[in-house]
């Protein structure tokens, strides 16, 4: 907890320096819709385009210990009844002794929306907010709108290419078992997750997600032993109140330098 306190101090500071000394969040980072296409009458895929200024970056749906996760807020759509961001694999960034998890240069987020009315056009709608981030970090808040055609087409090169680069599923990983002990520790529960599967490219580092954003969880470490890869962590509340772990909402990211792996769900087992 104490480091936890003084990344999201330092976050802070370096976000207030950002707003002083910077103009404006647009100096740094433009934000485009790629419209994309109808793959089938109740499935769009499109994508929002981030393109930042060299040095720059922005943050991972799990931002790590300095990091601003980005929301989006979708209320402003037409004809919408779902939207998934389907996250390209991202990059671990290590400054200041911390480490945070994102993207740098030009970013493809693609997104699958499903219609309310099927084989009807979207009208997609809404904002992102976002933190960017050099030497100083800039809170950004940006909104988007653009009409997406009902019929069918060939989806952007460029949102094919950021599909690709999600992590693998863990059948293609060939994950073979995954395994998530939990006992106590001070002011929280410590985890050890035991995956056994091929090394996904040395060094391996991984990020683990519980579903409820009050729950802190502190980069794992992570060792191998053949093809059994073992992490630990320690969860504990930012309020410091009692919790409890839902297993199928654990989310379990695994970073090798060949490819990285998406683990949904861990049992006692």
């Amino acid at each position: 907890m104490i480091l936890k306190s003084l990344s999201l101090s330092l976050v802070w500071c370096l976000l207030l320096n950002g707003m002083a000394m910077a103009q404006s969040a647009r100096d740094v980072v433009s934000l485009s819709v790629l419209p994309g296409a109808r793959l089938e009458p109740d499935r769009h895929i499109a994508a929002l385009q981030l393109r930042l200024k060299p040095g720059w970056k922005t943050y991972w749906r799990a931002p790590g210990e300095a990091g601003i996760p980005p929301s989006f807020n979708w209320s402003g759509s037409e004809n919408l009844a779902a939207v998934n961001v389907l996250w390209p694999t991202p990059i671990l960034f290590h400054q200041y002794g911390m480490r945070s998890i994102g993207y740098s240069g030009d970013v493809i987020l693609p997104l699958e929306i499903s219609p309310l009315v099927r084989g009807d056009q979207i009208t997609l709608s809404g904002e992102i907010n976002l933190g960017v981030c050099q030497d100083i970090c800039i809170p950004l808040q940006a909104r988007f709108e653009a009409v997406l055609p009902a019929h069918r087409g060939a989806l952007d090169s460029r949102i094919e290419q950021a599909i690709s680069q999600q992590p693998k599923s863990p059948r293609a990983a060939k994950l073979r078992a995954r395994r998530c002990n939990f006992a106590p520790v001070p002011d929280g529960l410590g985890l050890k997750v035991t995956l056994d599967m091929p090394p996904a490219g040395a060094p391996e580092q991984a990020a683990i997600e519980t579903g409820n954003p009050l729950i802190w969880v502190a980069p794992p470490s992570a060792t191998r032993t053949g093809g059994i890869l073992s992490l630990e962590t320690v969860l504990t509340h930012t309020a410091g109140q009692p919790f409890a772990v839902q297993r199928d909402a654990l989310r379990i990211t695994v970073f090798g330098n060949k490819y990285a792996v998406d683990i949904l769900g861990c049992s006692s087992n």
